[in-house]
């Protein structure tokens, strides 16, 4: 274990224990790996599903990495900027930095987020994208958490980055409060998500609903109305950035936008001409 992590049951510090003295919580692990939760049979029923691997559902399938795919260039494009940000952040820093992946899936940004911090962390609330995340051995450790009731003391992480994992929440606000909470006075939160509250993109949906209907996703957000959530939680914000424009129906855009001249054509107009309609927006946020 480690001692930043606190009961998820009473809130009390667990420290390197693997039981709470204080309300008796016994921390299970499924391959190693700590089960955070504050209830034995969401414990037990999380990791039945993991072992029922082989289904080929959205939650389970492996996640592509950034050089394959239609939007790779789109993608790149966002790992750019948040090498802009985090270099800026962690320039000047005068002490170790510790980050978290907040939704890390199959640990897809582990290794790069350890070229901004001297320790990182994961977390999912999939043991079977936490597996997979363990196997590339990025991670100081990875745990198995409910972001609306968060395993970790008060003010840990310089880097708390949260990305495109809020808009599968229906409880956005208390994560958000969570995320904040766990932060460092003068931390860093990178919060990221789709702009599907916008109009091109509320039009793909009706264009193609079939994409609707098999979406996780709960929340469609807007910058105006996330910005909203964020002062809510008693967020600072510092930036917004809208990346990626395209064409609002699904399939085409995918089609479009896997060739760059195309995709760098759509961020150009798109950045002059529907600035509100980008794809991605990422939120710079301090407490």
């Amino acid at each position: 274990m480690s001692d930043i992590f606190r009961c998820p049951r009473c809130h009390a510090a667990l420290g390197a224990a693997e039981r709470c003295d204080s309300c008796g919580f016994s921390v299970q692990s499924f391959e190693g790996i700590p089960v955070l939760l504050a209830h034995p049979q969401a414990v037990a029923n999380t990791i039945a599903k993991a072992k029922t691997e082989g289904r080929g559902d959205r939650s389970e399938d492996a996640h592509a990495g950034e050089l394959t795919g239609p939007y790779r260039h789109h993608l790149r494009r966002r790992r750019a900027y948040l090498d802009g940000v985090l270099g800026a952040f962690t320039r000047n820093a005068k002490r170790p930095l510790m980050a978290l992946d907040m939704g890390c899936g199959d640990g897809l940004h582990l290794d790069w987020l350890g070229g901004y911090a001297d320790a990182v962390y994961g977390s999912d609330d999939n043991l079977l994208r936490l597996s997979r995340a363990a196997k590339r051995g990025h991670a100081k450790r990875l745990f198995l958490a409910d972001v609306t009731n968060y395993p970790v003391r008060d003010d840990v992480f310089d880097i708390v980055f949260f990305d495109h994992v809020i808009e599968r929440i229906p409880d956005d606000r208390t994560a958000l409060a969570e995320a904040r909470r766990i932060l460092k006075e003068g931390g860093i939160l990178i919060l990221g998500t789709p702009n599907e509250g916008a109009f091109f993109w509320q039009l793909a949906d009706r264009l193609q609903p079939k994409v609707l209907r098999t979406s996780e996703h709960v929340h469609f957000y807007t910058a105006e109305n996330l910005a909203e959530r964020c002062r809510d939680a008693g967020l600072k914000r510092r930036e917004v950035k809208r990346l990626g424009w395209g064409v609002p129906h699904w399939s085409l855009d995918a089609w479009l936008r896997q060739f760059k001249p195309v995709d760098d054509l759509f961020e150009a107009a798109g950045r002059l001409l529907a600035p509100s309609q980008a794809t991605s927006l990422y939120f710079v946020l301090g407490k």
